[in-house]
């Protein structure tokens, strides 16, 4: 085990650059596995709630019964109407992310909210829940979404950071 000592000189301002350096990368680190953890929490909270919203609409389903026309056969043949959610993607000071625009019922523009002005009062309440849980789903995903980029940045930074402290290495090594 032949290791080159290097005398510690505080005063070397590259020894201080590389501390620098070090603790910048120690503190990304841990916000990658901050951010590691807000992620599996996400993406458990995503099958929950997807897991209930399927729940309930398959004992609808059930109590019901199969002999229901489909969906699709009784939506209006009118004019179509216009989503009141949307994601978008916004630029933001560390990249991109997602947003999600909910948008006003306006029955004159288009805007109408499915469950109760296409369907109105046949709408079950367990159909009512499962919207609700399908809304915080779709919430959850764009969550889960932003996390995943902040967490692609942060390697991004992270593997930057060590090939500056490789160049820097390689260079002092050189010498």
């Amino acid at each position: 085990m032949s290791q080159k000592v290097v005398p510690c000189d505080e005063s070397d301002p590259k020894r201080a650059k590389d501390e620098d350096v070090r603790c910048i990368l120690d503190g990304l680190l841990l916000q990658m596995i901050h951010l590691i953890e807000d992620l599996e929490l996400l993406h458990s909270q995503v099958n929950k709630e997807s897991c209930r919203a399927q729940l309930v609409l398959a004992r609808v389903r059930l109590h019901q019964g199969f002999h229901r026309i489909p969906a699709e056969a009784q939506l209006p043949r009118g004019r179509p109407y216009k989503a009141l959610t949307r994601v978008i993607e916004k630029d933001n000071y560390c990249g991109k992310v997602f947003k999600i625009i909910r948008l006003p019922v306006n029955a004159i523009l288009g805007y109408l909210l499915p469950v109760k002005n296409i369907f109105g009062c046949l709408v079950s309440d367990n159909l009512r829940i499962a919207n609700r849980h399908c809304d915080n789903c779709l919430d959850l995903v764009v969550e889960c979404a932003n996390v995943q980029r902040k967490l692609q940045l942060t390697i991004i930074s992270i593997e930057n950071l060590r090939n500056l402290l490789n160049q820097t290495t390689m260079s002092s090594d050189a010498k």
